[in-house]
């Protein structure tokens, strides 16, 4: 064994497998098989050099054959001829990342069939075994789940734990013994609470505990969790520890173009509209048109701007942040983006509002009038609150005319009438989730996860593909081939990966100057805008691309939606609206309507009015483009 730097596997993507394999070929040809006295050490790294050669990309030739043979046979005697007491002592010196494996050989190898309870607590005392070395193996939590259930009690920190596996978005792979009360879960995360070094992001976590869990937990532990987490983030602050970065928006005289872009520093950009088009351009269908066509909330394809990544792994400090399994996920992407969209419309209603124009009066206009105007549609009402109002009482009045407008529409697109009459004795209706698209085909989504895997490969800043070992500089695999890149500036193992799996599938080609290319750009392309915000629109697309995603759709990879909103759109107004999903949403509606939001201050009440108004505008753009989709319908029959 090399002492310094023992032979270790991770997995066959990590980065440094190709290096390591070299190490094993080194390690095998200049293996003693007449050697004998072997430490716990020696054994394990043999147990992680056979790990490697199951790996496709080793060439099984006649040396590393026989050493499969020699060591498996030798490993297996080694652990049968031991009791557990043989190895104490030489646990607490092995080379860390080899505890996992030495309790993964202790069950693989049946050591654990002839240690007892007592021996087991023994050895996991003497030699201060830490409790997450052990989780990793289902059979000790079932053998041993009294001693293991006593150690994480005992000790407040090991929440976090109970925490991950219980609570996490990503699915911790360990496991915990079973039988744990409720009673006991909250006495043991109120002690983690008490921590004068309790971690914030899991203070969050607890704070944001979903009732839908087996496990409950006292309102008085998520209140102390709660108030734990304002106090760390006053101290941050006070203390100017913080990391920021900024974001302005502002509509202004002059701007090129109509608008315009700069950074400010590292962190921060301001983004400017021009006042002069806003003050030339007053008729409200343009003021409503502004929505898509100025400040872009949503994009050139139809997707709702304020969504960020669902897929994406995002920054390190994102890889590592704790995240509830029932949070909406809260990426550096979606604050950005949210956080601009918000800004930009802010800045649009006090535009307005300065200049006397009353946004929710602009959509009663749209309901009312242009409907009816445009499309021959008088079916649709909306009644504006009056705008001397206050915030609250405003956003009062409009949460049910946000529900009367999906009702509207969802009696609209079943009975292609709205029937007042029955409108108004029809008490329940459908939820935005499941409301029905004039079209089958509105949407397009991935369809398994084998599509999924391929994207994350090609777009993801965190895939395998993405850190060539010749070329520096871009983001993702996607970027390097179409920036221009060649098979040899891979590492071997990324080099396998393309060519067994990229290349045999049809997805990269080589160019005439030997560069990597795709094979179908379109199709890649449309992987990538529903790999970015999970779906893609698919109205406004042509009869030739229809026809190409119609052909994914039947090999499988892609998947219709036939819903008024797209299933992220649904997340998004869930996340805003109510916490029937979300642990951690805004739940404006639930707050508003039970009258618990009452005393909260004016700005905190405009606040949940603007986002009021950003569904309002979801809806509207939504209901409309249903419209427009049955008018050149009738058009072209």
């Amino acid at each position: 064994m090399n002492d310094k730097h023992p032979i270790k596997f991770y997995s066959a993507e990590d980065l440094a497998t190709s290096y390591n394999i070299n190490k094993v070929q080194a390690y095998i040809a200049h293996f003693d098989f007449t050697r004998r006295d072997f430490t716990i050490t020696d054994i394990l790294e043999i147990h992680n050099v056979l790990k490697y050669l199951k790996l496709p990309v080793v060439d099984k030739n006649e040396a590393i054959i026989k050493f499969q043979r020699a060591t498996q046979k030798l490993v297996s005697c080694y652990f049968a001829e031991r009791e557990i007491e043989d190895l104490d002592g030489e646990y607490k010196t092995l080379y860390n990342p080899y505890k996992e494996d030495f309790w993964e050989s202790f069950v693989d190898y049946k050591l654990i069939k002839k240690t007892s309870s007592i021996q087991f607590q023994r050895f996991i005392a003497t030699n201060e075994v830490y409790i997450g070395s052990l989780l990793g193996q289902k059979a000790i939590c079932d053998k041993y789940k009294v001693i293991l259930k006593a150690t994480l009690l005992k000790k407040p920190r090991y929440f976090e734990l109970f925490l991950r596996k219980h609570d996490s978005a990503t699915g911790e792979k360990y496991e915990l013994p079973t039988g744990f009360t409720s009673s006991e879960v909250s006495d043991w995360a109120r002690r983690y609470c008490e921590l004068p070094d309790a971690n914030i992001n899991y203070l969050k976590q607890l704070a944001q505990w979903s009732p839908k869990h087996e496990h409950k937990i006292d309102d008085k532990v998520l209140l102390k969790a709660k108030r734990a987490v304002q106090q760390t983030f006053s101290t941050v602050f006070e203390e100017d520890k913080g990391f920021s970065w900024g974001i302005g928006v502002s509509i202004k005289s002059n701007v090129t173009e109509g608008i315009a872009f700069k950074s400010i520093g590292e962190r921060a950009f301001q983004l400017d509209f021009d006042q002069n088009w806003l003050d030339d351009e007053r008729d409200k269908p343009t003021l409503l048109n502004n929505f898509i066509y100025l400040f872009g909330f949503f994009d050139r394809i139809g997707r709702f701007s304020f969504i960020g990544s669902q897929n994406m792994s995002g920054s390190l400090f994102e890889m590592i942040q704790t995240e509830s399994k029932y949070s909406y996920k809260l990426s550096l992407d979606f604050k950005i983006k949210k956080t601009l969209y918000s800004l930009a419309f802010l800045a649009y209603y006090d535009y307005l509002a300065h200049n006397d124009i009353d946004i929710e009066e602009l959509f009663a206009f749209c309901y009312n009038e242009l409907f009816a105007d445009v499309f021959k549609n008088d079916q649709f009402f909306f009644t504006a609150s009056p705008k001397e109002n206050n915030y609250y009482t405003r956003s009062k009045a409009l949460i049910p005319e946000l529900d009367s407008l999906l009702k509207q529409y969802d009696f609209y697109q079943k009975d292609g009438e709205i029937d007042l009459e029955l409108f108004e004795l029809q008490s329940k209706s459908n939820g935005y989730r499941s409301i029905k698209s004039l079209s089958d085909k509105k949407f397009v989504y991935l369809d398994n996860e084998e599509t999924k895997n391929l994207c994350r490969l090609l777009f993801d800043g965190q895939s395998s593909l993405s850190f060539p070992e010749k070329k520096k500089g871009l983001s993702s695999f996607y970027e390097y081939v179409r920036e221009g890149v060649s098979l040899d500036d891979f590492y071997d193992m990324q080099q396998h990966v393309i060519t067994q799996h990229l290349l045999v599938k049809g997805i990269i080609d080589y160019d005439a100057a030997n560069c990597l290319c795709f094979k179908d750009l379109t199709v890649i392309n449309l992987y990538k805008i529903m790999w970015e915000s999970g779906y893609c629109p698919l109205f406004g697309f042509s009869d030739e691309l229809l026809q190409r995603i119609s052909n994914e759709v039947k090999m499988g990879n892609l998947r219709y939606g036939d819903t008024l909103f797209s299933e992220q759109e649904s997340d998004y107004i869930s996340y805003i609206m109510d916490n029937k999903k979300f642990n951690n949403a805004l739940a404006i509606r639930n707050k508003i309507t039970h009258g618990s939001f009452a005393k909260k201050s004016a700005k905190e009440h405009k606040d949940y009015y603007l986002e009021l108004l950003i569904i309002l505008m979801l809806y509207t753009v939504r209901i409309n483009e249903e419209l427009d989709y049955q008018d050149r319908k009738q058009a072209d029959a």
